[in-house]
């Protein structure tokens, strides 16, 4: 029995269903990968086949860029008109018999700028936690693939030890996500906009520092989560190993006849086994990478006109106003890198399990 019939055998037995449909949305996704099977991965993974495009990758992502900066340039016009109209009134408050009256007005004008700009990051807003929740759905349905895969390998102890760990760290991170990090992101742009009604610096500074203690969270997470699962992924796979190289010790040893042959099929499923785990783990990690990259391609896009709005309503309406938009533009910057910040800890759990079950192929 050569390795293609076996793993063709695995594959039919297997419930692969969610992780096919998972692979259906990635492809779906902004248009970007490729639709991709398990099966077509295990076959470019035993022919030497490239499986993506570098090139129609980042041709793909460069014409979304461009697509959602010009989709983006409408918003922007409107906040620079109302902008300059703020200007305007600031300059000419002579001509209308003394300030109070331009100053109502430019703070109408200040207010309305304010929810355009509060309006668009809240749907900024809602990417991130629409994002977040899908890469942990992913990770939720890639493990009851992975895991017993890692277990038929041999890995005993890793598939028991890291299936509860890994599931505890992804609802963990998701309910810090959805209701510690974006929120104080979130809060951090509307004391932003809040503040630039305001010729005082009232609330800037507790901006950013809400900004970085989101960061700040976020790095302890993905520090003490993905440290923990991989000791504990190290110190199983060991134990695995020694488990394993002792069971293929009995069998050539102390069955007669066929005991070497039996061990060495026994090798030969487990190596089979292992392409399919990874297999599947490539499909989880194009799903994460799908999941992401749209929406950090929409943030930053608005993130680039914020700050452009931001250099081009310098001279025409108050630094207040300025200063927030350009603030507003580095709040968006923060929600992309948290994003980025979240797909890199899941992808680090695929890799883990990827490579898990080396101990259990007997050198």
């Amino acid at each position: 029995m050569d390795y293609e019939t076996i793993i063709n055998e695995q594959l039919k037995a297997m419930n692969l269903d969610e992780l096919e449909s998972i692979a259906q949305e990635a492809a779906e996704t902004g248009g970007i990968f490729d639709e991709i099977t398990v099966k077509q991965i295990v076959n470019d993974l035993m022919h030497g086949q490239p499986l993506f495009d570098p090139d129609r990758i980042l041709d793909s992502i460069l014409q979304l860029f461009v697509m959602e900066v010009k989709g983006s340039v409408m918003l922007g016009c409107e906040i620079l008109t109302v902008c300059i109209v703020i200007g305007l009134l600031t300059n000419m408050s002579g001509s209308f018999g003394g300030k109070t009256v331009s100053s109502l007005g430019s703070m109408i004008c200040s207010c309305v700028v304010i929810a355009l700009c509060i309006g668009n990051f809240y749907q900024t807003y809602g990417y991130c936690q629409d994002a977040v929740g899908t890469m942990s759905s992913t990770m939720l349905i890639l493990l009851p693939v992975m895991i017993p895969l890692l277990i038929s390998m041999g890995g005993i102890s890793s598939g028991s030890i890291l299936d509860p760990v890994i599931i505890g760290a992804v609802s963990g991170f998701d309910f810090i996500m959805h209701h510690i990090v974006l929120p104080l992101v979130f809060l951090s742009a509307v004391f932003v906009m809040i503040n630039s009604i305001t010729d005082k610096d009232y609330v800037k500074k507790l901006a950013a520092f809400l900004r970085k203690g989101a960061i700040f969270i976020v790095g302890l997470c993905i520090t003490v989560f993905s440290g923990i699962t991989a000791v504990q992924g190290i110190i199983t796979k060991s134990a695995d190993g020694i488990l394993m190289n002792s069971a293929r010790f009995s069998i050539d040893n102390f069955v007669p006849i066929i005991g070497g042959f039996a061990a060495d099929s026994l090798e030969m499923v487990i190596s089979c086994i292992g392409l399919i785990k990874n297999a599947a783990g490539v499909v989880g990690i194009i799903a994460v990478v799908a999941v992401i990259i749209v929406p950090v391609i929409k943030i930053t896009a608005m993130a680039f006109i914020y700050k452009i709005i931001a250099v081009a309503a310098e001279p025409v309406a108050s630094k207040n106003i300025s200063d927030s938009i350009n603030e507003l533009g580095t709040a968006a910057v923060t929600m992309a890198v948290i994003l980025a910040a979240c797909a890199m800890m899941f992808l680090i759990f695929i890799t883990i399990l990827m490579g898990m079950g080396g101990g259990s192929i007997w050198k």
